[in-house]
């Protein structure tokens, strides 16, 4: 996900995660798991403030120190 520097702060970051987990919540998806780079600050500012969690690799990724694995039990 990227919301342009531009447009950050009125609340469209947010806006995008409530449509994801409105859809998975429907389809009956219980969590949702993602990455990011260590030096995106603002989106694991983001990512905090929406609920989601530090937690281990997952899937095929590998554990890597430029990574940021989080979840969010929906």
């Amino acid at each position: 996900m990227f919301v342009d520097p531009a447009a950050r702060g009125h609340g469209i970051g947010r806006a995008l995660f409530e449509a994801i987990e409105t859809v998975a919540r429907d389809e009956g998806i219980s969590v949702l798991l993602l990455e990011t780079g260590i030096h995106n600050h603002d989106a694991i500012r983001l990512y905090r403030r929406c609920g989601y969690r530090e937690r281990g690799a997952f899937g095929g990724y590998a554990a890597d120190p430029l990574s940021v694995f989080m979840e969010k039990p929906l």
